[in-house]
């Protein structure tokens, strides 16, 4: 499998990738695999608007 040779790991690993079982990997790990897999890893931080409870996590994809 291509994928499993561009992030060198094994082919069990890519199957529980797209499963979302991400609890074995590490970000630090993930974000390696999405720049060898040609994605820049951008992280900002924002202060949390004061109309919300709760500050949140999310994931945007350009």
């Amino acid at each position: 499998m291509e994928a499993a040779k561009r992030l060198g790991i094994a082919r069990s690993k890519i199957t529980d990738l797209l499963r979302g079982k991400l609890s074995e990997f590490s970000i630090d790990r993930l974000f390696r695999f999405l720049n060898a897999l040609g994605s820049d890893v951008e992280i900002r931080v924002i202060a949390k608007p004061e109309s919300d409870t709760q500050a949140k996590t999310r994931v945007i994809a350009i």
